[in-house]
Order: structure tokens, then C-alpha cells, then sequence
């Protein structure tokens, strides 16, 4: 979905729009990616789906390891190299951004950047961002579950844990 409009050619609307605002939303009882070219756009989209029936349905039919609101999430945001929440862990308090993952150590001689493959659910708002410095494609994620990412995971190079400081755009 783009600015509110089924897309059939998602390869074409990325070479045209290399930095888009994008969260997970429901469309026509399918989960999908909904991409804005405007923030505001984007967050007003994934607040509507806080409190969106169909899509809780969706993410629980997902098996997306989802928590229902009330109950007690952790306020570390979690992500971990493996999937499944496997692997070795990096854990980003709130109100903390890593602008930069390659600067995070793992195992060895590696380090964070491009190497995100789950995340553990958060009681906060969240974003995955493709390049560094928060630039290039931005992920938003407004919502309680754990899940292993799809091929976006393989490009994350900065994250945000919003914490209570919800993003403005």
C-alpha cells in the first residue's frame, strides 16, 4: 500500500521513492506494508491500527507472538542475529537511538549493522531505519509482538526505541 493506494509494482515504487516512512497495516483482510512518502502520514495510519480489530486478527493469525494490551511487555526493545529470537541479543533501552549499528560489537569481529533477523516484543514504539544516521527507508512498529524480520532485517543500520517520546516526523 502507498500514500493509501494498493501498489501491484513495489520494485518500481522503491527506485522511485528510495526514502519512505512504512508501517504494518491491514488492507482488504490482508496484512501489509503500508509505505508514505509522509511521516505524519505513516504514524497517523499506524495509530489507527492501534485500536484496529481486523488487524490485531491478522498479526494473531501471523503467529506473531503478539501480547494483548494490559499485559506487561518489557520496555527494552530486544532484537537478536538469528531468527526466532535466537542468537546473540542487543538490547536498546528507551528514548535511546543507535544512529549507527556498525558501531555495536557481536560475536567476534562483527557488529550490528545489517545483521538484525528477529525482534522481541517492545511496550514501546520502535523504528528500523535501512541506512545510518535514521536516513533512507523508515520502519515503523506500533505494535506488541515478537517476529522474525523478512528481508529488511538483512539491511537495518539504525534504530530507535521511542520509549514514551513518541516520533513526530
Amino acid at each position: 500500500m502507498f500514500n493509501g493506494e494498493l501498489v501491484e509494482d513495489v520494485e518500481r515504487m522503491n527506485k522511485e521513492y528510495p526514502s519512505l516512512y512504512i508501517t504494518p497495516a491491514a488492507y482488504g483482510s490482508s496484512l501489509v506494508l503500508a509505505a508514505f512518502t509522509d511521516g505524519r502520514a505513516m504514524l497517523a495510519e499506524a495509530r489507527r491500527m492501534e485500536g484496529d480489530a481486523e488487524f490485531h486478527w491478522l498479526m494473531e493469525e501471523r503467529g506473531l507472538g503478539c501480547l494483548p494490551e494490559g499485559d506487561p511487555a518489557p520496555t527494552v526493545l530486544e532484537v537478536n542475529d538469528l531468527p526466532d529470537l535466537k542468537g546473540e541479543i542487543l538490547r536498546v533501552p528507551p528514548q535511546t537511538s543507535i544512529k549507527d549499528l556498525a558501531t555495536k560489537p557481536r560475536r567476534g569481529f562483527l557488529n550490528w549493522d545489517n545483521a538484525i533477523r528477529s525482534v522481541d516484543v517492545c511496550a514501546y514504539p520502535y523504528t528500523l531505519c535501512d541506512g545510518k544516521n535514521f536516513a533512507g527507508n523508515t520502519y515503523f512498529i506500533n505494535f506488541r509482538c515478537s517476529f522474525t524480520l523478512g528481508p529488511f532485517g538483512l539491511i537495518t543500520s539504525s534504530i530507535i526505541n521511542w520509549g514514551t517520546n513518541p516520533p513526530t516526523f
